[in-house]
């Protein structure tokens, strides 16, 4: 018995392996439209232009807008430029560097990479929690939502985008 494929049997699991492929983009990309609409219509329940949330890092600006926090954004923009030069000067490239090098890593000899990333991790969770947070109330939710954009968030801005919630940019005053 040959361990060896057949012309025709490796042209069959290829057209497979490119069926499942292909199968799985397609829910993806709908899955990414359906997204992009349902932002879409979040803008346009906040006065915002629909067409902004095509614009990939000016729609998290957009959204950070939204919610009163485009100061938050430039912060949330400076952490990541100053990890990234932290990270570069110390020569620790996580997307260079394979996964043993990284395991194998001391971060003793370059300390200010471990605590750029603790910080800058402590920094992003916060930021997060409080955009949620800050979400759930403007579109007139509570702590339970916050929770699920957190959790499980393409469900809940589906949610957001598609459902009857309203824009009140004053409910964050409250």
């Amino acid at each position: 018995m040959s361990n060896t494929l057949t012309p025709e049997e490796a042209i069959a699991i290829g057209g497979i392996a490119g069926g499942i492929f292909a199968t799985f983009a397609i829910i993806a990309l709908f899955f990414y439209v359906l997204l992009v609409i349902a932002e879409w219509k979040i803008f346009e329940k906040a006065g915002e232009k629909g067409w902004k949330a095509i614009i990939p890092i000016y729609n998290v600006y957009i959204m950070f807008k939204i919610v009163n926090m485009t100061s938050w954004f430039w912060w949330s923009i400076a952490v990541s430029i100053c990890a990234s030069l932290t990270f570069t000067l110390n020569g620790f490239n996580p997307y260079n560097m394979t996964t043993e090098q990284i395991a194998n890593y001391n971060f003793l000899t370059n300390p200010a990479v471990l605590i750029v990333t603790v910080v800058s991790c402590i920094i992003d969770i916060y930021i997060a929690i409080t955009y949620a947070y800050r979400t759930s109330k403007v579109f007139g939710h509570g702590i339970g939502y916050t929770f699920g954009l957190l959790l499980l968030p393409n469900i809940f801005w589906l949610i957001l985008g598609f459902g009857s919630s309203k824009y009140n940019k004053k409910a964050l005053k409250s």
